[in-house]
């Protein structure tokens, strides 16, 4: 008896034609081909792709309304309004936030004269004024003028 090599066709099912298992991809769980063959598989993908990007650019309502496109002039108000609060209150969350951090990880606070919850700026001028009164004790009291009647 001879030993021929059998070739299995496997059928397209978008083109219909048979074809060798090497036309196919090979699904790697069950170790069967698929059933597209190669080129019908990827001119379905390619179309898939650029119908999927064409939806999402063109076609995708937006869940919120678009302040711009708004016609209505007192709702754009509105729109706009709503909007900045939302944004000064998230901009007060940060803040408040920040501050919080600030106090809790403040290196011996209290070794500080005044309060805890003084400001950068507020200690600055505060060094300021230390210098000064040091530089006025080191150079003597600066004389007064008397202003005459």
């Amino acid at each position: 008896m001879k030993n021929s090599e059998v070739q299995t066709l496997f059928v397209c099912g978008c083109c219909k034609r048979s074809l060798p298992a090497s036309a196919f991809y090979i699904n790697k769980k069950t170790g069967l081909p698929g059933n597209y063959c190669k080129e019908c598989r990827k001119t379905v993908s390619r179309n898939h792709r650029k119908n999927e990007k064409r939806s999402l650019a063109y076609d995708r309502e937006s869940n919120y309304p678009v302040i711009t496109s708004t016609e209505d002039p007192t709702l754009r108000r509105e729109l706009i309004l709503h909007a900045l609060e939302t944004v000064a209150a998230s901009i007060e969350r940060k803040r408040r936030k920040v501050r919080e951090s600030e106090f809790e990880y403040e290196p011996d606070a209290e070794s500080r004269s005044g309060s805890a919850f003084e400001s950068g700026s507020e200690l600055k001028s505060e060094l300021e004024l230390e210098l000064e009164l040091q530089l006025q004790s080191k150079s003597g009291p600066k004389p007064e003028l008397e202003l005459a009647d």
